[in-house]
């Protein structure tokens, strides 16, 4: 799977109302993870659900980056 379309499940995945209270508390991605994984369009392997995280988490470095 291309990583844009990785990115797009997961923020799908991750503003769904159904799971947005647990996700709040979750502790560790593992844990984010597994929640995840009970949306029944969510089909991630753990390695996609990290290549995922890790191109968001850069492309909001890179924002903050042009922002100052």
């Amino acid at each position: 799977m291309e990583i844009e379309e990785i990115e797009h499940l997961l923020l799908h995945a991750l503003t769904e109302e159904s799971v947005a209270g647990r996700l709040d508390s979750a502790k560790s991605q593992q844990e984010v993870y597994t929640i995840l994984q009970e949306l029944p369009y969510f089909e991630l392997s753990m390695e996609e659900f990290q290549q995922g995280i890790r191109a968001m988490q850069a492309e909001q470095a890179d924002l903050h980056e042009h922002e100052e």
